[in-house]
Formats: structure tokens, C-alpha cells, sequence
């Protein structure tokens, strides 16, 4: 319902200041991802980002709850949710394709399962989830490029945009078409209609 999404964006608005004075070490948990590591970020123009921590997305639970048990069980479970959209100057979308193939390999290195990966014409998404000792999913990392075109009548205006998205905490790959609905992420519809695939 779009009152709850405005009430949601309200309340991030209003919570900013306390976040401030309550900022947690998130990467202390398995599930998190920083995009830092990401070399083909650092001079990439940053258009929007969304960072939720744990007491937000408690109380986006809670307004959740008499809509639907499954969301508010879902995000109530979750540590963190962060998503970042970059803008990749047109020169350099052939070095952020190395960046992303180079992350693909130091992730699987520190734990974490590819379960996605797709190549269309160039536009890229992989899909990871970082599991616990009792197979539990407790962090799901999505890292896409697609090519954009700012005029379609004048195609040297391309650019690259990436996003990224990084959720930490208790994760069932079931509930997450619940999650993107309630939050409206960015990024998320990456994961529909995606099966599992071992590469």
C-alpha cells in the first residue's frame, strides 16, 4: 500500500539524526558486504542510496505486521539493508566489468555462494548468499552493471550504472518477492523468477 511505503520514507527522514548517534559495527556480521572493495567504484558518481538499520527496519515491521505475517517476520529478522546506485562514465564500464569479475572471485573466496550470474548483452547481475553452519541464510549480496543510454536518439551518451545491494541478518530466499514489496528496493527485481545455478 503506498501510505505504508510513505510513512516508511517518513520515518527513515526523521530517524536520520538517532542513527547517527547510534551507529553499529555492521561488519562484524558474516552477511555484510562492503562496496569499498569494489576498485571500479571509487571515482563513480553516487545517485542514490538507501541505508536501513536494525531499529528502522523493526519498526517497518511492525507497520508491516497487520498486512502481512511473512514480511514483518522477514524484516523483522534482518540486521541491515543497504543499496547503492552508481553512474560509470562510458570509458570506464570496460574496467568496472573487471572490477565486478575480480569481486566475484575474492567473495566466493570468503564464503560466499554464487547463485546467479547473467550476462545479457553486457548487462550484468550476480546474485550471492552467505550461509551459516546450520545452512541458514544470513546475508544475500547483488551486484549488477547495465549499459544506459541518457538520449536514445544519441547513442555516445552511454554510461554504465551499478547497483548494489547488501542485506545482513536472518534471510529466507522464500519471502524475499515480501521484502522488495514492502521496501520498494532497487536492484531487488534482479532476484525474480531467478532459480538457483552452480557455476
Amino acid at each position: 500500500m503506498k501510505s505504508t511505503k510513505l510513512f516508511f520514507v517518513l520515518l527513515f527522514a526523521l530517524s536520520s539524526s538517532l542513527f547517527a548517534q547510534q551507529k553499529e559495527d555492521y561488519s562484524k556480521y558474516p552477511g555484510y558486504f562492503d562496496y569499498r572493495e569494489i576498485a571500479g567504484l571509487k571515482n563513480a558518481e553516487l545517485l542514490s542510496e538507501v541505508y536501513l538499520e536494525e531499529t528502522l527496519l523493526k519498526m517497518v515491521a511492525g507497520m508491516a505486521q497487520n498486512k502481512s505475517d511473512d514480511a514483518s517476520d522477514m524484516i523483522g529478522g534482518l540486521k541491515l539493508v543497504q543499496v547503492n546506485e552508481y553512474k560509470i562514465d562510458k570509458n570506464d564500464i570496460s574496467n568496472m566489468e573487471n572490477s565486478i569479475d575480480v569481486m566475484d572471485k575474492s567473495l566466493k573466496s570468503k564464503g560466499w555462494d554464487r547463485i546467479v550470474r547473467t550476462n545479457n548483452h553486457g548487462n550484468l547481475a550476480n546474485i550471492y548468499v552467505m550461509k551459516n553452519s546450520n545452512g541458514e541464510f544470513e546475508g544475500l549480496t547483488i551486484l549488477g552493471l547495465s549499459k544506459k543510454n541518457g538520449d536514445e536518439k544519441e547513442k555516445s551518451d552511454q554510461y554504465g550504472k551499478v547497483t548494489c545491494v547488501n542485506i545482513v541478518g536472518k534471510i529466507d530466499l522464500n519471502k524475499l518477492g515480501n521484502l522488495t514489496k514492502e521496501l520498494n528496493l532497487p536492484g531487488m527485481e534482479k532476484m525474480k523468477g531467478k532459480e538457483k545455478k552452480d557455476e
